[in-house]
């Protein structure tokens, strides 16, 4: 597993914690801090003769769509040797990365925009995995990717039933969950906020295992701009966005994943202050999503549809088909 930060989230490490559950080993390249690594999968450090040695037997390389820094601030950053049976997959999920000191979509820079950001040591990519197709095209085209692009959405098919997650949260059957899909000052904002709303008990995610399980039991989400809300959306949860900067978001590039002023998935809160009265709302409309918002919270659903009921998906089996 390669990837441009060196830190992984969202559908990238699910895909390598399925991966690992199915008895295949895991290698994790990193650029200078290995405690980023799972304990269950193999550190190395990118570039390094090690990993060139691995990467040249590995039978996937799985990035997470950015290009892929091959080498450390320390080594030569000769390009990875690709064995005669390895697969070079690039994961592509609607989320907002930091290029620079901007926030920026990027499936939607330019193609100028994308060559100051390329990277010695990217390698073609053999397939494109997604959570829909429409938006997996979108992004490979975007990236320069001319490979085929297969759905598959391990975030949305692992989500767990109401029961079992509030089980494994320890929420009471009997209250509301809000979850807070959001970190630092803003997510104690917004707990703040709703400190002592009747029967509702708000629960900022932190693990990418109790971000799905927050999604399985929670009536509304709470994000700023996060990918997951895209994951709440498909599975019908009703979505709020509070985020103090979004026009200041919108006016420095090509935007966010979604045109968010025609297209709001839910209400837009720019102060915690009101959040009491978009949760009460949402609760005295039974948690549906309005009709103002349908069309927003439609289109946000579809960047994390493949389709597929929800399940747990034989990750291994698909990737195999890829090869």
């Amino acid at each position: 597993m390669t990837n441009a930060s060196g830190d992984c989230t969202g559908s990238v490490l699910v895909i390598t914690e399925n991966l690992h559950r199915g008895g295949v080993p895991v290698v994790w390249a990193y650029r200078s801090d290995p405690s980023i690594v799972p304990s269950w999968a193999t550190a190395v450090r990118a570039g390094t003769a090690r990993h060139r040695w691995l990467a040249a037997r590995s039978r996937w390389w799985l990035t997470d769509g950015l290009p892929m820094r091959v080498s450390g601030p320390d080594t030569v950053g000769r390009p990875l040797e690709r064995g005669r049976d390895t697969t070079i997959v690039a994961v592509v999920e609607p989320t907002v990365e930091k290029v620079g000191s901007d926030v920026v979509d990027w499936p939607l820079l330019t193609p100028r925009q994308q060559r100051a950001l390329v990277l010695r040591g990217e390698v073609d990519v053999d397939h494109v995995l997604a959570p829909s197709l429409d938006w997996g095209e979108h992004q490979a085209q975007a990236l320069g990717y001319t490979a085929p692009v297969t759905t598959v959405s391990p975030l949305t098919q692992l989500v767990p039933d109401p029961t079992s997650a509030r089980h494994h949260l320890g929420i009471e059957t009997d209250v509301d969950v809000v979850g807070v899909f959001m970190s630092g000052e803003r997510a104690d904002a917004v707990l703040e906020a709703l400190e002592g709303v009747n029967d509702v008990s708000s629960v900022a995610a932190s693990s990418e295992l109790d971000r799905m399980r927050v999604i399985g039991c929670c009536s509304v989400v709470v994000t700023d701009t996060s990918g997951w809300a895209a994951v709440a959306a498909r599975i019908g949860r009703p979505v709020i966005v509070y985020a103090p900067d979004l026009r200041d978001l919108l006016s420095r590039g090509p935007g966010l994943y979604l045109p968010w002023q025609r297209e709001l998935p839910g209400p837009w809160i720019d102060e915690p202050g009101r959040l009491r009265e978009a949760i009460c709302a949402l609760r005295g409309g039974g948690w549906r999503v309005d009709s103002t918002y349908l069309a927003g919270h439609v289109a946000l659903a579809r960047l994390a549809d493949d389709g597929s009921e929800p399940g747990t998906p034989d990750l291994v089996t698909t990737l195999e088909g890829l090869t």
